[in-house]
């Protein structure tokens, strides 16, 4: 078994691959928090037993992932799964990407249009409300969200260009990994009465 206390350097583009593939990030957060079954995993993540073993199988395969027991019951036993490390690292010589840009479009690709899909998907169903775009005080496009609330719960959706002093941006990194840290603590994995949220946050030196 890898050693669980280290970072693993990943030596292959499959190993890449898998890793920066939207689709196992999810379960690759459950597996490098600690050991999980295959029905655990599918619960966490919101797929069916078969999705998960699937998932699974991948990422064994290209040795990111380790058996850690088998639990002895009637029939095949269950196998408990964890990540090959605590930690991956991903060498850019090994991906897909042309420029580091297309690897960071790439990942945020798909979670910015299930975003956008979904808000756009409530909105369409109130077609006889009034959604307003404006320019703020600050000559930012905005849109106003007021009167959606029954359908926008907990809906925000706002980017801004501020220019900031040294200082006042090391404080703003400072409060949003605070948040971060916040929302680590708070989450819980997939269950009945849990109402899921996709939350994005970019901040980065650079105009619009």
């Amino acid at each position: 078994m890898s050693d669980l206390t280290q970072a693993l350097t990943v030596s292959t583009p499959e190993q890449a691959r898998l890793l920066l593939d939207p689709a196992l990030l999810t379960p690759l957060g459950h597996l490098l928090r600690g050991e999980v079954s295959a029905a655990e995993l599918a619960r966490a993540c919101g797929l069916s037993v078969q999705q998960a073993h699937h998932r699974l199988t991948r990422l064994r395969a290209a040795g990111l992932v380790v058996v850690t027991q088998e639990q002895a019951r009637a029939g095949r036993p269950v196998k408990r799964y964890r990540a090959a490390a605590q930690a991956f690292r991903v060498p850019f010589a090994l991906t897909d990407h042309a420029t580091l840009a297309d690897l960071v479009a790439g990942l945020h690709r798909d979670l910015l249009a299930r975003q956008h899909e979904r808000v756009g998907r409530m909105l369409a169903a109130q077609p006889g409300r009034t959604l307003n775009i404006h320019l703020n005080d600050r000559g930012q496009v905005t849109l106003d969200f007021a009167g959606f609330e029954d359908v926008m719960d907990s809906a925000i959706s706002a980017h801004r260009l501020a220019y900031l002093s040294p200082a006042d941006a090391q404080e703003l990194e400072t409060r949003l990994q605070a948040l971060f840290d916040w929302l680590d603590e708070r989450a819980q994995p997939r269950a009945d009465g849990l109402v899921p949220r996709l939350l994005g946050v970019f901040l980065t030196p650079g105009d619009a």
